[in-house]
């Protein structure tokens, strides 16, 4: 049973530049983290971390990004430590998706699951899980370098039709490579996955940490490709 949080419970921590609000989901274990839009979002963004890489610090550029855009950000808190089971991410997953939404209220458009690698594969396992996890059906997964840990191939997981599944991977990652893609790819089949592949230049090289640069090539690589699907469900 879902376990709602009362509106009046919501504080706000501090606001950025662009008019957003920070607030913390008030759980007994702080779950989820929500950013939001100065005014009503268009739509919501799931932004699931690397593994270990649990606070959004390394994402504020990007979430305040986001949040210029008028799209709110989910931040769940899925791992305690870096010695989480992935029974214990998982659990950490559903308990952040379902208290950030609960915290961000039920306006909040179309909803997009992305994720960075050990991140990435949980927004593929959150989207087939959506509807035993009592979640909305997500309209897209932005899958981004991602380490797969996910069942067999034997028992493949059941991504909603209407929900489009996005993948990019690094030619020069070499901590997961393209190994997490193609497994997912082979686990949701025949859902279809569409597949991009970064090619390095001497502009910018696509090793598995890229994704946490900010400059104009990685905004490029990492951040418009999220926009457009945005802009697809959701358009300004």
């Amino acid at each position: 049973m879902r376990t709602l949080i009362p509106p009046a419970a919501i504080a706000a921590v501090r606001a950025p530049r662009d008019g957003a609000t920070y607030a913390t989901a008030p759980t007994e274990r702080r779950t989820a983290e929500v950013f939001r839009p100065a005014g009503p979002p268009r739509a919501t963004v799931v932004l699931l971390h690397g593994w270990s890489d649990r606070a959004p610090r390394n994402y504020l550029q990007w979430i305040h990004h986001l949040t210029a855009r008028d799209v709110a950000v989910v931040f769940p808190h899925y791992q305690d430590s870096v010695r989480s089971s992935r029974k214990q991410m998982l659990a950490g997953a559903e308990a952040g998706l379902r208290d950030g939404l609960e915290l961000l209220g039920p306006d909040h458009g179309p909803l997009v699951l992305a994720g960075y690698s050990y991140g990435a594969g949980l927004a593929v396992i959150a989207a087939a899980e959506s509807a035993r996890w009592e979640l909305p059906t997500p309209a897209a997964v932005y899958a981004v370098f991602p380490y797969f840990a996910g069942r067999s191939a034997r028992t493949p997981l059941v991504v909603p039709h209407t929900t489009t599944v996005s993948i990019v991977v690094g030619d020069r990652d070499q901590v997961v490579g393209r190994r997490g893609a193609a497994a997912i790819e082979r686990t949701i089949a025949p859902h279809p996955a569409a597949l991009r592949v970064l090619e390095s230049s001497p502009a910018m090289s696509f090793g598995h940490l890229s994704v946490l640069q900010t400059d104009q090539a990685a905004q490029a690589a990492f951040w418009t490709p999220l926009d457009r699907i945005v802009d697809r469900l959701a358009p300004r």
